[in-house]
């Protein structure tokens, strides 16, 4: 009997490996009482032979309850261990990056940021300068400078080696392709691919659902994109033959999809309301099909984001909101649903070639098959809340699943998406994750 992978991709920070899976497991299938009774929820940690790093295992279940008993194997993609080099110079530049742009350029949502960050900047400048000119006696003034790199230094370089470089380090680094950052950014996708490619051939899988948090939900994004980019054209052309069922159910994908964009263009709330669900079903089943195939291509069903920068992408992908269309349109970022090769009144695809013959996706559509369902918690005062997340489908395409988590106004809530205290059994958060990871392979 095939099994289900799960695959966690970290935030920021120097993580330490099997840290972070192991709370994650906690709350996704060891409490988890639709899966598995209290008494029989072991899970068992086994060396991991799809990695090259020791430090990693392999965390495997038991079956779980019927119907459909299957096992799931919880896999972490650690990734920190090649980001190691920060610097403050590289966070510099990329934070001058962020602020040093036109208020035109900067969208509507992160304006209050943009102008926060410059009020900081200027109240530090006058209060600095201020002093300088109001401090009384010059000798004093000077014992004053003479003194103060000692009281302070030590603190401002404990906050700024200590939080500053490890965790605002890993997002400049990667969220910026800059020549000291290219072969960080290239190692970390290419391991990610690579994991994703042995899972699927080796047979003993036949759905890999993909999670990303924070950073990680970046750059599970781009583990996606450049795997599906991977993928043989011809054989997907044979399998996709004129007839075939793989056809049959990529035309009923590319029907749902086009009613969802047309839902979406027209502003018809209530249609695309009905059409998310109908879209999600036919990709599932659109990846069911591509998974039933012998050597199957294709297993990642889900993609499941949690605290993402994916929605400010405007802002961290690209110079300009106008940049960031552009590259969308020239199919480096994809969308859900993919961007359709072909839009008219007679045909609507996002498959080529044109007509009723052999056809496949084209080359930025990891999301014909895959779901994506995006968490977020709301922002208050600016810093509360989660000020890294959002909602991901205004960015990304109508057939992405925004699910607003219920905010506290006054916590930090980046690292609540599945941490429970111990006298919570579960959390709001912490269903909607179960809801999102769907480890029976439910419909809407």
């Amino acid at each position: 009997m095939r099994k289900t992978a799960v695959i966690l991709v970290h935030g920021i920070g120097e993580q330490r490996p099997m840290d972070t899976l192991w709370s994650f497991i906690d709350a996704a299938w060891s409490k988890d009482r639709s899966l598995v009774a209290g008494y029989d929820n072991t899970v068992y940690s086994k060396p991991d032979v799809t990695s090259d790093n020791f430090e990693l295992r392999r965390v495997t279940t038991r079956y779980f309850d019927p119907p459909d008993p299957r096992r799931v194997d919880f896999f972490e993609y650690y990734w920190a261990h090649m980001m190691i080099g920060n610097t403050v110079a590289g966070i510099g530049r990329w934070i001058a990056s962020l602020f040093f742009r036109s208020p035109q350029s900067i969208p509507r949502a992160y304006l209050p940021y943009w102008i926060a960050g410059w009020l900081v900047g200027l109240a530090i400048t006058i209060a600095i300068v201020a002093w300088q000119l109001l401090s009384g006696d010059e000798a004093d003034h000077r014992l004053w400078w003479t003194l103060l790199p000692g009281l302070i230094g030590p603190a401002l370089t404990s906050v700024i080696v200590g939080m500053l470089v490890p965790y605002v380090g890993d997002a400049a680094r990667y969220l910026r392709a800059e020549p000291d950052n290219v072969e960080a950014r290239q190692r970390i996708r290419a391991g990610g691919v690579e994991l994703l490619r042995k899972l699927t051939e080796s047979g003993e899988y036949d759905r890999i659902v993909l999670v990303g948090h924070s950073l990680g939900s970046v750059i599970a994004y781009d583990i996606l994109t450049q795997a599906w980019a991977q993928l043989d054209p011809l054989r997907l052309q044979a399998l996709h033959a004129a007839g075939s069922p793989l056809l049959e159910r990529l035309t009923a994908l590319e029907k749902a999809g086009a009613v969802l964009e047309a839902a979406r263009r027209g502003g018809d709330s209530a249609l695309e309301e009905t059409a998310l669900p109908a879209w999600r079903n036919a990709q599932r089943a659109y990846r069911r099909a591509l998974a039933g195939v012998p050597e199957a291509p294709w297993l990642v069903s889900d993609l499941v984001t949690l605290g993402s920068p994916l929605g400010k992408a405007d802002l961290l992908l690209a110079d300009d909101a106008a940049a960031f269309e552009r590259r969308k349109n020239r199919r480096e970022f994809p969308v859900d649903p993919p961007l359709f090769e072909y839009w008219s009144e007679r045909n609507r695809q996002f498959s080529y070639p044109e007509g009723k013959g052999a056809r496949i996706p084209h080359h930025a559509a990891p999301f014909a098959p895959t779901v994506w369902t995006n968490h977020w918690f709301p922002t208050s005062l600016l810093v509360l809340g989660d000020p890294i997340s959002g909602p991901v489908a205004r960015h990304f395409g109508a057939g992405v699943k925004d699910v607003k988590l219920p905010g506290k106004r006054l916590r930090f809530q980046h690292l609540d998406y599945w941490t429970r205290t111990p006298a919570q059994e579960t959390t709001p958060a912490v269903e909607a994750l179960r809801q999102a990871l769907n480890l029976r392979d439910l419909d809407e």
